[in-house]
């Protein structure tokens, strides 16, 4: 075995053993999606007196959890993640100036909002007085991620694996992009978009599979199909791992950034499932089908 495919291997393992298992549903409401969805945040801090130890703690607990990357400022970020003494008023983008109201520290509030309307997203507080913050903080970012993983869809790999044999697509392999526009027997799929993007719905194929995207040659044939992959949904990898003979393996840097990503694709070259490397973590991005 070569050092680099060592290297990818240990990568893989130590990345797959750092993935927390999912929290249960709760009964708390489901959470927006920008939430789930959002891969950046930033840590803001109306932090008066005792309260200033929040923004440090909660920025060592983001690190350690690996979701989010910390971005430098709002405009730069999908969340903006809010400590405070006061309750949120929806203004972080039109207040003309600080919080000027005074804070009475009894408890510490996080609020979650989106930096594009100033909405609040999710809030909750912990009481915790002047000397408790710092475990205040900690458990509002431990609920938040108990929250977010709950969220999840946790697909199996037989989930995936039941797309690549789904009649629901068979009928279109080779037609041109116009054909498959045009084509009247497309049973319950729906076929849209255009002859450079062309998109299928269909409430008869498997639940992973009921929304893609086709694959299209250079001369604008259907030569398989790719889902839409969101931040919300996961693949333990270790059911990859555990069915190994199944799959090839490579891993490596895109040319165009820093980004660390692992392939399994299977002997046949049939399906690629590819996840991205963040924080030591394993990201499910992309699956695609080939005919």
């Amino acid at each position: 075995m070569s050092r680099s495919i060592r290297i990818l291997a240990i990568l893989v393992f130590t990345a797959a053993s750092a993935l927390s298992a999912s929290a249960g549903k709760t009964g708390h409401p489901a959470l927006s999606g920008k939430i789930l969805q959002a891969n950046s945040v930033f840590v803001d801090c109306v932090c008066p007196r005792g309260l200033a130890v929040a923004r440090e703690t909660d920025l060592h607990q983001l690190r350690e959890w690996g979701r989010f990357q910390i971005a430098e400022n709002h405009r730069q970020a999908d969340l903006i993640l809010l400590f405070s003494g006061n309750p949120y008023l929806g203004d972080y983008l039109t207040r003309d100036g600080p919080d000027t109201r005074p804070v009475n520290i009894e408890s510490t509030i996080l609020t979650v909002i989106d930096p594009n309307t100033g909405q609040s997203l999710w809030t909750d507080s912990k009481r915790s007085g002047s000397w408790r913050v710092s475990g205040a903080t900690k458990d509002l970012i431990a609920e938040l991620r108990d929250l977010m993983e709950g969220e999840t869809k946790k697909w199996s790999l037989n989930d995936i694996l039941m797309c690549g044999v789904t009649p629901v697509y068979a009928g279109f392999a080779h037609l041109t992009a116009d054909e498959a526009l045009a084509k009247t027997d497309a049973g319950s799929g729906k076929v849209y978009g255009t002859p450079d993007r062309l998109m299928l719905t269909s409430p008869d194929a498997p639940d992973f599979c009921k929304r893609t995207e086709f694959v299209l040659s250079p001369d604008h044939r259907i030569v398989g199909f790719q889902v839409f992959v969101s931040r919300a949904d996961d693949l333990d990898v270790n059911e990859i791992l555990q069915r190994a003979d199944r799959f090839d393996f490579t891993g490596g840097k895109f040319a165009s950034s820093d980004q660390v990503y692992f392939i399994a694709q299977s002997k046949d070259k049939r399906i690629v499932i590819q996840y991205d490397v963040e924080n030591h973590r394993l990201v499910l991005s992309r699956v695609s089908y080939s005919y």
